[in-house]
């Protein structure tokens, strides 16, 4: 990788950095620094929605009225504008060097503040001169979950599910379905070939996503090292065209189904995979995914909480590897965590990426705990249950 060119993590712009100058790490924004020049160069970057593409972003800059030696010209493909201020602050000299950069609805804004005769080294210009917005960048996350939207309706044949946020559909009155995943591999994508179409993609992960296509996982060989269990409410995924394997955890609230996590994405297995796996069955699925998880948790760090004499009461799982509720299923949880804290133990799965085992001895705790896991799980992604179950060395049970 060219060590002298910055790329922009949206990917929306490059910078080939003169030498001498290097980012300022300390500094919140994008700034670069020259020790031999008395100043610094900022630069900050926004994207237009299409129809305010044309807006002139010069125009907009502070003492825009008082710039002098205004110069405007294009360059490949980029319209750029030039202009110099100087006033006062405080009764203090001060000057600015302004330029502005825009392509499309990419628009980029550079600022140098220093010594007017530092600004007249080439190297400054130069920097200035180094800056390349993408001729087709990658489209926003807005604009991606926007899209993902209405892919997921088409490809469900589902309502258009509503936005939360950024990369956050509402798929369900508790169920949110996260695209950070599915946006960061567009992005890689886009990489490889800038004309990737986004649309194409999302139905190829929603396709994977729900199991929902006819491709052939390849030999199960290849891919039982991949296959982890995931606890879900009773009933998810259920819509779907193929249907989803899945396993009754506790009678209609909690079922165990089963994923082949590729690193981008966690694609269902459905029973139509099983009967391409000649002398694969169910239990050899489920073996194989708690196997797997095992092996991943071996190394777990556990977060412990203890009473005022610091006996361990309960403790909290929460490593955001898309798994912690899904550790419920091991068989040698209770045994690891009653010797920790009492045989009577009660666990929390609010939703996927937290769960809480605690002891069921200490009522104040259970009525605490069991208020904060009903809030989560109606206020966090990937919505599990906000009961509280009897773990045992048998299993889960309902209380």
């Amino acid at each position: 990788m060219d060590e002298r060119l910055y790329r922009d993590p949206s990917r929306l712009f490059t910078i080939r950095v003169p030498e001498g100058f290097e980012r300022d790490p300390r500094a919140k924004s994008l700034v670069f620094r020259n020790p031999d020049i008395d100043g610094a160069v900022t630069v900050s970057c926004l994207r237009h929605r299409l129809e305010d593409a044309n807006v002139n972003l010069f125009d907009a800059l502070p003492s825009r009225d008082n710039m002098q030696n205004m110069q405007r010209y294009q360059r490949e493909g980029m319209s750029v504008i030039y202009g110099d201020y100087e006033g006062t602050l405080k009764n203090e000299a001060e000057y600015w060097r302004w330029w502005t950069l825009q392509r499309g609805p990419v628009g980029i804004v550079v600022s140098f503040n220093g010594s007017p005769n530092a600004a007249d080294e080439q190297s400054v210009d130069e920097l200035v001169g180094g800056i390349h917005i993408n001729e087709r960048p990658p489209i926003g996350a807005e604009d991606f979950t926007q899209r993902a939207a209405e892919v997921y309706a088409s490809t469900l044949k589902k309502d258009k599910p509503a936005i939360l946020r950024p990369l956050e559909l509402s798929t369900g009155e508790k169920s949110v379905l996260r695209l950070d995943n599915a946006y960061i591999g567009y992005l890689d994508a886009w990489d490889k070939d800038d004309r990737t179409d986004p649309v194409e993609l999302l139905n190829g992960w929603l396709e994977l996503l729900w199991g929902e296509q006819d491709k052939d996982l390849g030999p199960f060989e290849d891919i039982r090292g991949m296959i982890y269990p995931v606890v879900r409410a009773a009933g998810y995924g259920k819509d779907t065209k193929v249907p989803v394997l899945r396993r009754e955890l506790v009678a209609g609230e909690l079922d165990l189904l089963a994923v082949v996590d590729t690193g981008r994405t966690l694609r269902f297995v459905s029973r139509d995979d099983i009967e391409r796996w000649e002398g694969i069955d169910e239990e050899d699925i489920f073996f194989y995914a708690r196997e797997n998880l095992s092996a991943l948790s071996q190394d777990l760090q556990l977060q412990a909480l203890a009473d005022n004499d610091g006996n361990p009461r309960a403790v909290i799982i929460a490593t955001h590897d898309s798994y912690d509720a899904s550790r419920l299923v091991l068989p040698e949880l209770y045994n690891k965590l009653s010797e920790v804290i009492g045989p009577n133990l009660l666990a929390g799965v609010p939703n996927r990426d937290f769960m809480i085992v605690l002891t069921a001895d200490d009522a104040e705790l259970v009525e605490n705990v069991s208020a904060q896991v009903k809030v989560d799980s109606e206020t966090r992604p990937y919505s599990i249950s906000g009961k509280l179950y009897k773990l045992t060395k048998d299993g889960v049970e309902s209380r």
